[in-house]
This record gives C-alpha cells, structure tokens and sequence, in this order.
C-alpha cells in the first residue's frame, strides 16, 4: 500500500497512516470515553493486521505498527476531551478521506476500507458484553458503520 499511496501528497499519505488510529479512538469513545483496554487491543489489532492483511494493506500496518502507542496518545492529546465534540471532529477527518480514496486504484482503495471497517468491528468487540454476548453497544455499532466514508468500488 506504500507504493500506492506515494504519489499522493504528504498530507494525504499522513491521514492514511493515521486513520486506522482515527477509527480506534472513534469506536472507542463511542461511549463517551476511551478506554486503555480497548487501546491495547486495537495496538495488538494494528500489530495482528502486519502480518495478516493482503500484501499491499499490511505494508501500511507495518508502518504504523512501530509507533502506534506513541502516535495514538499523540492524536488523543490533540483531540477535544468532550465525547461530542471528539467525535466531530473525528469524523470530519475521516470523511477527507473521501477524495483520497477516489485517486487510488479502485481494488486498493476498496481493501483499505474493508479493513478499516473490520478494524473498527475489532475494536468495538473489545468493551463491554457478558460471555462474548452484547459486546457492541448502540452508539459503537453506529460508529463501526464508518459512514463519514465512502465504500469505494472495486
């Protein structure tokens, strides 16, 4: 996915490497906050991805895997501490995706969108439920849908 993504400026590249840690903290404050448990687990999801996306996906886990916990407290600390407001804000920057996605080679764009939502699925599992049962609450199933995104066809 590096290769694919070289072409686009820097700030497009940056928000592509920086939306899976986008989607994490999304799915994570669904409830309102985030959690260290579900952070851990979406570290050790970025890491599970390195290895076990298609070749062109997993060189984009790869990059963001050496830094992850770093980055993503970075991003937190950037971010507003109002659920509400983090969450605008949020998906505002998820939704540039958009057009970046629509400069990309169609099967490649489509992959990084089913993995990001099979991410946030991942993520949203990590909280709550009883015996595996309910895991996914109301609002964590509304943000899972990523709909601040385009499914791009291909």
């Amino acid at each position: 996915m590096l290769y694919h993504i070289s072409k686009l400026h820097s700030d497009e590249q940056e928000l592509i490497k920086k939306a899976p840690l986008l989607v994490t903290i999304l799915v994570a404050g669904a409830d309102g906050s985030v959690h260290n448990n579900e952070l851990d687990k979406s570290i050790e999801l970025i890491h599970i991805k390195s290895f076990s996306e298609s070749s062109d996906i997993r060189l984009l886990y790869k990059e963001i895997d050496h830094d992850v916990k770093l980055s993503l407290i970075a991003i937190l600390k950037e971010l507003p501490t109002d659920g509400v407001e983090r969450e605008k804000r949020i998906i505002d920057q998820l939704a540039e995706l958009n057009p970046i996605l629509a400069k990309m080679e169609p099967h490649i764009s489509r992959e990084f969108y089913l993995s990001l939502k099979d991410f946030a699925f991942r993520v949203a599992q990590t909280s709550g439920g009883l015996f595996g049962f309910n895991t996914i609450n109301y609002h964590e199933k509304e943000a899972i849908k990523l709909s601040m995104i385009n499914e791009p066809i291909g």
